[in-house]
């Protein structure tokens, strides 16, 4: 990026195309970033509780093995945020490095008979999380008119990742037969890890030869910004306190800063908490799904693999159907109404309104949970982004990083609890895990309900 800047104003029409051109690779290869994480974070799912009783732990420790990758993702998220700073080519190349490395160490587990292989593996995935760089790479390299198409395309990529790794698991099973091969390194359980070691050195190839990083949009407008932020604010109606009484000059410079009072950051504390809740309960439905299903209805990895297969594909009609409705509805309607679907779908999966559990009962309450908590992301963090102050979307602590961190956190504390209710036994899973999860629905919909006056986008 650096040497194109300087090139003389008249370029000719081919030196703009290429530039075009390496500009449409580097957003591709962006979001195939995002596409290849997810399917590699759930790729491991279905055969996970097999892989754990293969080498000695219970089927419940599937939860231990999913989990290490967001424990991972929190820490890597703050380097990475600190990283892009300077370049995000340095950061996309060293997050695939790891899952790279990741991904052998997941293959290997199974012929060393080592848990701590599989551990570190997913682990080292966990590094692989650039999720955070994807993130910022949009707002970087995409003006704000364009940015909701590409925000739209970014969790698109991540829900095909989504469908993508429990359709190759399910395949897998399919074509991989234990008793056939002999060999340990070529098994249902760790073939994911050999053929996602595959892809990431073929796509490491392609990131270095093709992608080039954005021209820095933010270090060039920072300035011209900040002077008019802080004329905006002391020129409008923020220059006066709640009750209307002039601020002394303490207080005017506390304006410029953004630092108001506690209710200035309730919707962003809101759909914090919302986006928390809505990642625990997405994690701990997808995670369980393999275990719950093998003990009430005896699936093997092939159908639950194909099921969670087919809820990914859901995802696609559900996304669309959102953004119709935002046209026509305010954020904070829709984070409301989601989040009802999202408590009956919890209420519907539990095993306590008869003595027989049924795989409709199952399936229907899994779509719902499904379909609502990933709905629910977008018009949520719409809201986020037009009520967050300016100042957090720079800096190290910027709201790519909150975000990334938040939902990490929920997926992380999604697959502990999950091992927690799971160490009781199998039968107590069920009602357990999602007992929990009903009760933070509640939660972050009382909050939501409650504070409803404040989630209004802030005036720019």
């Amino acid at each position: 990026g650096e040497d194109e800047e300087e090139e003389p104003p008249s370029e000719g029409e081919e030196q703009r195309e290429a530039k075009e051109r390496a500009r449409a690779i580097s957003n591709f290869l962006n979001l195939m970033s995002t596409f290849l994480y997810m399917t590699n974070y759930y790729i491991v799912a279905p055969a996970s509780n097999t892989y754990a009783e293969k080498l000695g732990g219970s089927a419940s420790d599937a939860g231990v093995i999913i989990g290490m990758t967001p424990v991972a993702a929190l820490v890597s998220t703050l380097l990475y945020s600190w990283w892009t700073s300077y370049s995000y080519k340095a950061a996309l190349i060293f997050a695939s490095i790891c899952s790279l490395i990741g991904n052998l160490f997941y293959g290997a587990g199974l012929p060393a008979d080592s848990m701590k292989l599989v551990l570190i593996g997913r682990l080292l995935n966990g590094f692989g999380s650039a999720r955070s760089i994807n993130r910022r790479y949009i707002a970087d390299s995409f003006s704000r008119r364009e940015r909701t198409a590409a925000s739209a395309a970014f969790v698109t990529a991540g829900a095909l990742g989504m469908a993508v790794g429990p359709a190759v698991a399910a395949l897998l099973e399919f074509t991989v037969h234990d008793e056939d091969t002999e060999s340990l390194f070529w098994q249902v359980e760790n073939a994911p890890g050999w053929i996602m070691f595959v892809v990431w050195s073929v796509y490491l190839v392609f990131l270095i030869c093709f992608f080039h990083d954005p021209p820095r949009r933010h270090k060039k407008q920072k300035t011209s910004v900040e002077h008019a932020g802080e004329k905006q604010a002391l020129l409008t109606n923020n220059g006066k306190e709640a009750n209307g009484d002039p601020l002394d000059d303490n207080g005017a410079i506390e304006i410029v800063k953004e630092q108001r009072t506690i209710y200035d950051y309730i919707a962003v504390i809101v759909t914090f908490i919302v986006y928390f809740v809505l990642k625990l309960v997405l994690e701990s439905s997808l995670s369980s799904s393999p275990m719950i299903s093998a003990h009430y209805f005896g699936w093997t990895g092939k159908i639950s693999g194909m099921f969670l297969a087919i809820l990914g594909l859901l995802l696609l009609p559900a996304n669309w159907l959102v953004s119709y409705l935002s046209m026509s509805y305010e954020d904070r309607e829709l984070v409301i109404v989601i989040q009802v679907v999202m408590l009956i779908g919890c209420l519907a999966v539990m095993n306590i309104y008869s003595d027989i559990y049924t795989v409709p009962q199952y399936v229907v309450a899994s779509v719902i949970i499904f379909v609502s908590t990933n709905a629910l992301e977008g018009p949520n963090m719409s809201l986020l982004s037009k009520t967050i102050p300016r100042s957090w979307s720079e800096g190290f602590f910027n709201v790519g990083l909150l975000a990334t961190e938040a939902g990490t956190l929920g997926r992380a504390i999604g697959d502990v609890l999950l091992t927690a209710c799971g160490a009781a036994g199998m039968e107590s899973l069920l009602n357990r895990i999602f007992g929990l999860m009903t009760v933070l629905s509640m939660i972050g919909l009382a909050l939501s309900y409650r504070f409803y006056s404040f989630l209004v986008p802030k005036e720019k």
